[in-house]
């Protein structure tokens, strides 16, 4: 443990997060007075600050000569791992499952959904452009969030209380780094949270945590997606 471990856990865990949340708060506040949103520079440019934080990890890690098992880069295939790849597939089940409801479901559930969105559909995909961008910005967030949340931070934490404290702690963090969301969502990213973090604890591996966190992100991309194209395609018929 070094004070660049101090310094990076302080950088993605109370920095990034914090300049995220103001980030949101002057969007809104655009958008209001307004503005239009560029939702794919948006992406990009949170990609990039994504990468970024990723190659921090990596020449961090590197530069102490430490076993990339320990950041999660494992692959027992044993009970649990095989446990765990079957969670990770209903998971994903579900998810799919919700998603085509959409399809079938009527204006007023497709109103209904859009309002738990809330502020957040300002920053959903409006075209197929837009969603392309979204879903790499998925997969962007699934490898670098577990790898940094899941296998750097329980890590981290590990090396001052027992495993399950530093998953719970790496949880809550995880929550508060998506405040920007609003207060109603942050049980729905704490139980998310939590259930990456069971994951990884269950597997040894980032990989099945990495797997269904983009799965969800691209999952709800396209729900919002299909409940914002919806509602235009209701309005237009009313017109």
């Amino acid at each position: 443990m070094t004070l660049l471990d101090h310094s990076f856990v302080f950088i993605f865990a109370i920095v990034f997060p914090i300049a995220g949340f103001l980030g949101f708060r002057r969007l809104l506040r655009r958008a209001d007075a307004g503005e239009s949103v560029n939702r794919s520079q948006l992406y990009r440019n949170t990609s990039i600050g994504h990468w970024t934080l990723f190659l921090m990890c990596m020449a961090l890690w590197a530069g102490e000569a430490r076993p990339w098992t320990a950041l999660g880069f494992a692959m027992q295939l044993d009970l649990r791992f095989a446990l765990a790849a079957i969670l990770t597939v209903l998971g994903i089940a579900v998810l799919l499952m919700q998603s085509r409801q959409v399809k079938a479901a009527t204006q007023e559930q497709i109103n209904g959904i859009k309002e738990r969105f809330g502020r957040l559909s300002i920053i959903m995909p409006r075209n197929g452009n837009e969603l392309a961008r979204f879903y790499g910005l998925s997969i962007t967030a699934g490898i670098v969030e577990e790898i940094l949340w899941r296998g750097f931070l329980i890590w981290y934490l590990g090396q001052f209380m027992p495993l399950w404290a530093a998953a719970l702690v790496s949880t809550l963090g995880f929550a508060m780094a998506h405040a920007y969301q609003g207060l109603s969502h942050l049980p729905q990213i704490t139980a998310v949270g939590a259930a990456f973090a069971g994951l990884y604890l269950l597997a040894g591996s980032i990989w099945l945590p990495i797997i269904l966190h983009a799965a969800v992100d691209i999952l709800q991309g396209r729900l919002a997606y299909d409940v914002i194209r919806g509602q235009a395609a209701s309005a237009s018929s009313h017109r």
